[in-house]
């Protein structure tokens, strides 16, 4: 009946609806440590099984323990996105688990260096990794999110991604590529109900990115003047946006690349 309370509070999401994976299969990349690790610990925590893809056998092995442990359902797969027959054994595995609803593509690789001593080699190695690997793992799930129309696939970008990275321009040239790549993907698989978005972090004290960020106590001081928030990330800073792209909570954004840099860009 129009208008009637107990009609509407029925269907009326609650924050905890809008936020519940139960049922939902998530492949991460990169995700035995770093930005995956809490791509992994949001959404597992939020009810979704787990396929976890990285080259680090031991470190994946022990955050799919961790994850078990704190009872998500979690599987790994130990390979490199550049290898077909890799993201085969991926497909494979994530099937075992029923159809995918979520990609989260973190794994990447950096190289800092002067651009005078840049080589095409290093562009190669980075663009392999950071773009071509991230769209061969993507294309492996479109076709079954296509099927069921609908999923979400979640890219990592960068501050590179959207403004100059110094030392960093063959790295920044890949994230470059992942925004546009999420933008155009967005605007193609949207008539079926899938959302691509990015994360792009800011500096991030990671394995990868950490002893290069405190190496020296003056670029330190330098980086963290021009962020707002007065620190560098964690990777736990990041949980939360991965659980708002890969519940229903975001199923009207599409096509964004979301800045979580501490106010970087603002300033």
């Amino acid at each position: 009946m129009a208008g009637d309370p107990d009609a509407d509070a029925a269907t009326t999401p609650t924050a905890e609806s809008l936020f519940d994976l139960t049922g939902a299969v998530a492949v991460i990349t990169g995700g035995a440590r770093g930005i995956g690790q809490a791509a992994a610990r949001a959404l597992g925590r939020h009810g979704a099984s787990l396929v976890l893809f990285d080259r680090l056998r031991e470190q994946l092995e022990h955050t799919t323990r961790e994850l078990c442990e704190a009872g998500t359902t979690t599987e790994f797969v130990v390979g490199d996105v550049r290898s077909a027959a890799d993201l085969a054994r991926l497909t494979d595995v994530a099937a075992s688990l029923g159809p995918v609803d979520i990609v989260v593509n973190s794994a990447g690789v950096i190289r800092r260096m002067d651009i005078q001593d840049m080589t095409l080699e290093d562009l190669d190695w980075l663009w392999d990794v950071n773009v071509r690997g991230l769209v061969a793992v993507t294309q492996a799930f479109l076709p079954q999110m296509i099927e069921r129309r609908g999923g979400k696939v979640i890219n990592l970008g960068s501050l590179g991604s959207v403004t100059g990275l110094e030392l960093r321009t063959a790295y920044a040239t890949t994230k470059g590529a992942v925004t546009q790549y999420t933008v155009s993907l967005a605007a193609e698989v949207g008539r079926y109900g899938i959302c691509v978005n990015a994360v792009a972090p800011g500096y991030v004290t990671t394995d990868m990115a950490g002893k290069w960020i405190n190496a020296e106590p003056e670029r330190a001081a330098a980086l963290l003047a021009r962020i707002p928030l007065g620190r560098f990330a964690t990777p736990a800073d990041l949980e939360g946006i991965f659980a708002f792209l890969g519940s229903r909570a975001s199923d009207y954004i599409t096509g964004q690349v979301f800045l979580v840099d501490g106010g970087w860009t603002a300033t």
